[in-house]
């Protein structure tokens, strides 16, 4: 695999946080700093680029002491509940994983921090309150996009043991005695197991948090103008606030890229501890349907 894959998610990464920063910055320049960072001297625009500028390496750091362990209690627990009717083993799968998969991969945990993100939102629309010359709409869309960026280590801890699991190969598969009974094969990816239900939920929630802090509340509840540029303005933000939370998760999946080989290493060597065997994915084939001579079907 070429380092040529990278090109397209580091674009993506440097153009997403760089338009996220200028949004914050067109509603933050004017306020005052606030209390809770009180050796940063400025406006609220210079506690926020600190804040976001101490995550990246924290975030770094997290994959490193959070993620493996993680990894392996989520094997654990995987293992516990499916063991009456799965193995779980390591199979052999591809090499391929390019530069729009790497994209594709942050989308889940972004759209769980911008689903989550309504615990945080009101608490900085209340800092931004009373900044001169700027629309009130603009007040809810940065406090939900700055509420995002806080949950996403959150949504990070979640997803980034899935993700070595996955590249690592572990899977649940039906025991051979449950293949008699008369229910499909199944084969299913441990971390792909855990993903599945942490997207659900971020996809019935995402919907669902963006009408009620984009549209019900400015428009609905609050007082801002319900014309077509402020609608139009809220649905753009819909769609572009995930791609921003996308924007900042894509370097520490840059970072799996790299590092993942030896964390995938280690959970592999785990499994093996506990028994588990190396497997071949399953080949399907057609099967071959013999049609009734002539004599069959006049004898029908």
């Amino acid at each position: 695999m070429g380092r040529s894959r990278f090109f397209i998610p580091t674009i993506f990464a440097i153009l997403g946080i760089a338009i996220a920063i200028l949004a914050i910055y067109q509603v933050t320049i004017r306020q005052t700093a606030v209390d809770f960072i009180p050796f940063i001297e400025g406006t609220l625009y210079a506690d926020i680029i600190f804040v976001l500028s101490a995550a990246i390496p924290i975030i770094a750091l997290e994959y490193f002491i959070i993620a493996i362990p993680l990894a392996v209690l989520f094997l654990i627990g995987n293992s516990f509940i499916k063991a009456a009717a799965y193995e779980t083993n390591i199979m052999k799968i591809g090499e391929s994983f390019s530069g729009i998969r790497m994209i594709r991969r942050a989308a889940a945990p972004a759209l769980f921090s911008v689903s989550t993100a309504g615990i945080l939102s009101g608490f900085f629309e209340g800092l931004l309150v009373g900044s001169p010359g700027t629309p009130d709409y603009l007040f809810g869309l940065s406090s939900t996009l700055m509420a995002s960026l806080v949950i996403m280590p959150i949504a990070l801890a979640l997803f980034m043991p899935t993700w070595i699991l996955n590249d690592a190969g572990i899977v649940n598969h039906l025991r051979e005695g449950q293949l008699d009974v008369r229910q499909c094969p199944h084969t299913e990816g441990v971390g792909r197991w855990y993903s599945s239900m942490l997207g659900g939920y971020s996809i019935l929630a995402f919907p669902i948090a963006m009408f009620v802090r984009h549209f019900w509340q400015p428009f609905i509840i609050g007082s801002a103008p319900l014309d077509l540029n402020s609608i139009l303005i809220s649905l753009i933000w819909t769609v572009g606030i995930p791609m921003l939370i996308m924007a900042f998760i894509v370097p520490v999946i840059l970072l799996n890229e790299i590092a993942g080989r030896k964390a995938g290493g280690f959970v592999q060597g785990f499994v093996k501890r506990i028994g588990a065997d190396v497997v071949v994915r399953s080949q399907i084939s057609r099967v071959a349907i013999e049609k009734p001579s002539q004599d069959e079907k006049s004898e029908g």
